[in-house]
């Protein structure tokens, strides 16, 4: 039998100052506790199966960050903002021909200064009628540094509206921009009514999302650094092999094909879409394609499916 995660009771006052004014040699085990409340992993929603038999869920995920990832971070300098907008003009069209391909689905989280900068490139998305798109941030602002409950609920919720109005209908979806969450993010997406969060990184497989010791009804869909692009390709340094990239991003996919659970991959068009990497993109998914019973699906399509086979 599966065992899961202890739930924690503890005050909202004790959860906001049991650590304050401490050094961490010092906490108590109630501010150990408390520190990790927030945000927890509750109940694995890994169904039995997944829909027609399939053995695996594939979920492929594009931040669709352009310059927002540099003007959230307080950049205005023109050649990194136009190592963004390569995203837009050159990376997003290549994803896209290449979804098209092999006539597969995927999940796009746009920020929406991205959205305002580049609306042709959500309506190039949203004309396959096959792809999603979730909520990244207003202007890839890191809520950590926000530091302000109120702040942060109006960020999210005016970008909640900016994709509804955009969009025709509210996104269902929400990744934070650069994996970040501040102490408020949980209880913030359960109020705004997100059915899923895909930032968090507790578990291989889908799992519901406690916040200071209570069921949120909040899917998570986990991610991870390893597969994550931009930590192999973003400005470090270093030159990664693509091949050797991708060699990861196969073993994890065969592992979750064997195990039966879910593999979500994090890309973002500025990185991906560079043609040494896109070709070896296209390889992964022809290698996935050519496993029967592999289930191509967006994040929405995944968390519905765990909620309501749970």
């Amino acid at each position: 039998m599966r065992r899961h995660a202890p739930v924690l009771l503890i005050a909202p006052l004790v959860l906001a100052n049991a650590c304050d004014g401490k050094p961490p040699a010092e906490w108590s085990r109630t501010a150990i506790e408390s520190a990790v409340a927030p945000a927890r992993a509750g109940k694995r929603l890994a169904p039995a199966s997944w829909p027609n038999g399939a053995r695996v869920a594939v979920c492929l995920t594009f931040d669709v960050d352009d310059e927002a990832l540099a003007l959230g971070g307080g950049s205005r300098e023109p050649v990194t903002l136009s190592v963004g907008e390569y995203g837009a003009t050159e990376g997003l069209p290549r994803i896209l021909a290449l979804l098209d391909k092999h006539d597969v689905p995927a999940t796009f989280f746009v920020p929406v200064a991205s959205a305002m900068l580049h609306p042709d490139s959500v309506r190039e998305i949203e004309k396959r009628h096959r792809h999603e798109i979730g909520v990244h941030g207003w202007i890839h602002e890191n809520y950590r540094a926000v530091n302000d409950r109120h702040d942060e609920e109006r960020l999210i919720s005016d970008s909640i509206d900016y994709l509804t109005e955009l969009l025709g209908r509210r996104p269902v979806g929400f990744r934070a921009p650069s994996w970040v969450f501040s102490r408020h993010t949980t209880g913030l997406i359960r109020e705004a009514g997100f059915l899923y969060d895909s930032t968090l990184m507790a578990m291989d497989s889908p799992y519901e999302l406690l916040s200071d010791g209570e069921p949120t009804g909040v899917v998570e869909l986990p991610v991870d650094w390893s597969l994550d692009d931009h930590p192999y390709f973003g400005r470090s340094g270093t030159l990664a092999s693509p091949k050797l990239v991708f060699r990861v991003y196969r073993d994890e996919f065969d592992a979750a094909y064997e195990e039966r659970t879910m593999l979500v991959l994090t890309m973002h068009p500025h990185v991906i879409g560079r043609r040494s990497r896109i070709t070896h993109l296209d390889r992964l998914i022809a290698y996935m394609k050519s496993k029967p019973d592999v289930w191509f699906a967006t994040g929405e399509q995944i968390a519905n499916y765990v909620k309501n086979a749970g």
